[in-house]
C-alpha cells in the first residue's frame, strides 16, 4: 500500500472522540490527508464479540440501554452535522445495517481495503477491548501507518513513575508537582479546522454508510421521568456555559451527594465519557471561574473530581485485564456468588431496600444516577445480596449514559474491596443513607410512585 502524498487516504477511527474542539486526532489527520482524502468512520458494537467471549453469555448483553443509545445517537449526530459544515461527513458501520451480516470488524476491513487507507488515527484510549482491537487491526494491516493521541486526558502520559496504590497518593504527587499542572496556567488547546480533506468521491453519496441509528423505545422513557441531558458537542458546550454562568460551582461540595436535581452536580460525566466534552476545556473553564468569581472547596472539589477520573484512566491502563477478573487485583477472591433471580430484582428495582429501588428505576428510566446512588446500590449487590459485582458493573455498563469504562470498573473494583482501596470493602448502612439523603421520602415517592 505504497502511496505518494497526494495519493494518501486517512481513517480517523472515531471512538471516545466525537467533538470538533480540542482534538489533535481530528486536526493532525486532517494534515496527514491535506492532499489526500480523510474518513471519519464510527463502528457500532466493535468490540461486541470480544467482549461476549471475555465475559460469556452470563453477563453480556445485546444491546445498549434506550438512555444510552440515544444519548450516542445525538452526539453522533451532532458530530455529523459539524463535519458537514467543513466538508466531511461520518461514516457509520452497524452490523444491523449490512446486507452481509458483517460483523463490525469485518465491514471495518472492507472499507479499508476497498479505499486503500494509508494511514489511521485513533484517540488514547483505556478500554481493553478496544486496545485489543487497535492491535488487531495493525497486526492485519502491517503497512499502514499507525498514529495515536492523547486527547481525553489532563496529562499525555502518567504523571507518576509509578501508579500509586490509592487515589489519595495519586492526588498527593500530582499536586505536589506543581510544575505538572499550574493552577494559573491555562492547558493548551487544539483549535478546530476551519475545512477538512474531502473523502474519496465514490464514498461522498454512498448510502452503505449513512448515519443510521438505531431507534429507540419512546414509551421506555415517560416525559415526565425524561432526563436532561442531551448528547453531543454543541449541548456539551452550551451546558458548559451555563453551569459555570451560574452559582452551582461554588456550592457543589455541599449538594453533590443529593440524590436528584440537575443543578446539584456538574453534570458533566456523560460528555466527558464519549468525548464531546475536553477534559482540558473543562479545566480550562473550571480555573476561569475561579479567578473571575470565587474559589473555595467547591471549586477544589471539582478538581477533586477530575483528578479521580484520571486516576481510574491509569488505573485502567496500568491493569488491562484485570480490571474485569471477580478477584479484581487483590490476592483473593471474594465469597459472593451469582444468583439470577437477585439479581433481575436489583436491575428491576424490586428488592426490599425502598432507597435501592428508587435508584434503579430512575436509572432505568433516565440512563443517568447520582455518584450517591451509585455507591448505595452497589454497596446493596455487594452485601445485602452477596451477588457477583461484575454483574452489577455490566448492568451500569448497558444503563449509564456516562459509562466509562476505567470509572465503572475502577468504581465497583474499589467498592467490593478487590480494586484501589486499601480499607478494603466498602458497605453502607441503606437506612442511614435514606435518612441522609432522602429523609422526607421525596426521591423514593417520585420513583416508586
Amino acid at each position: 500500500m505504497n502511496k505518494k502524498q497526494n495519493d494518501k487516504v486517512v481513517l480517523v477511527l472515531c471512538h471516545n472522540d466525537l467533538r470538533l474542539h480540542d482534538n489533535a486526532t481530528l486536526v493532525k489527520a486532517a494534515k496527514q490527508a491535506e492532499s489526500g482524502h480523510l474518513l471519519l468512520a464510527y463502528a457500532a458494537n466493535l468490540t461486541n464479540e470480544l467482549n461476549q467471549k471475555a465475559w460469556g453469555q452470563s453477563y453480556h448483553f445485546d444491546k445498549l440501554g434506550d438512555a444510552r443509545q440515544q444519548f450516542l445517537n445525538e452526539s453522533l449526530a451532532d458530530l455529523n452535522a459539524s463535519l458537514n459544515n467543513l466538508g466531511n461527513r461520518l461514516l457509520y458501520l452497524s452490523q444491523e445495517g449490512s446486507e452481509h451480516n458483517h460483523n463490525a470488524f469485518a465491514q471495518l476491513s472492507e472499507l479499508i481495503e476497498q479505499q486503500q487507507v494509508s494511514d489511521i488515527f485513533v484517540s488514547d484510549t483505556a478500554d481493553y477491548a478496544q486496545i485489543k482491537i487497535y492491535n488487531l487491526l495493525r497486526a492485519k494491516y502491517p503497512d499502514i501507518a499507525w498514529h495515536s493521541e492523547s486527547i481525553n486526558t489532563l496529562y499525555p502520559k502518567m504523571p507518576t513513575k509509578k501508579l500509586p496504590q490509592s487515589f489519595t497518593q495519586f492526588r498527593k504527587k500530582v499536586e505536589y508537582d506543581q510544575d505538572l499542572l499550574k493552577a494559573d496556567t491555562d492547558l493548551e488547546i487544539t483549535k478546530i479546522p476551519t475545512t477538512l480533506p474531502p473523502l474519496p468521491e465514490a464514498l461522498i453519496d454512498a448510502s452503505k454508510y449513512a448515519l443510521q441509528l438505531p431507534k429507540i423505545n419512546k414509551s421506555a422513557n415517560p416525559a415526565k421521568d425524561q432526563p436532561e441531558y442531551k448528547g453531543g458537542e454543541s449541548a456539551a458546550l452550551e451546558h458548559l456555559e451555563r453551569y459555570f454562568s451560574s452559582a452551582a460551582p461554588s456550592s457543589y461540595k455541599i449538594t453533590r451527594n443529593a440524590l436528584d436535581e440537575w443543578t446539584h452536580s456538574t453534570k458533566f460525566s456523560a460528555w466527558l465519557a464519549n468525548g464531546t466534552l475536553s477534559v482540558k476545556v473543562l479545566l480550562n473553564r473550571l480555573r476561569q471561574y475561579e479567578r473571575e468569581v470565587v474559589a473555595n472547596g467547591s471549586t477544589y472539589w471539582i478538581w477533586f473530581e477530575l483528578l479521580w477520573r484520571e486516576y481510574f484512566y491509569w488505573y485502567a491502563l496500568e491493569h488491562q485485564q484485570d480490571l474485569f477478573l471477580f478477584k479484581g487485583i487483590s490476592d483473593h477472591r471474594p465469597s459472593n456468588r451469582h444468583n439470577q433471580q437477585r439479581l433481575e430484582s436489583w436491575q428491576k428495582g424490586e428488592t426490599k431496600y425502598p432507597i435501592v429501588n428508587a435508584c434503579m428505576q430512575q436509572l432505568n428510566h433516565t440512563g443517568y444516577m447520582s455518584n450517591r446512588g451509585r455507591q448505595i446500590v452497589a454497596s446493596c449487590f455487594i452485601h445485602e445480596l452477596g451477588l457477583d459485582w461484575r454483574y452489577g458493573a455490566a448492568y451500569f455498563e448497558q444503563q449509564l449514559i456516562d459509562y466509562d469504562v476505567a470509572s465503572n470498573w475502577g468504581n465497583w473494583q474499589y467498592l467490593a474491596g478487590v480494586g484501589a482501596d486499601p480499607r478494603g470493602c466498602r458497605q453502607f448502612n441503606l437506612k442511614k443513607q435514606t435518612q441522609q439523603h432522602d429523609p422526607n421520602g421525596e426521591f423514593i415517592n417520585k420513583w416508586l410512585s
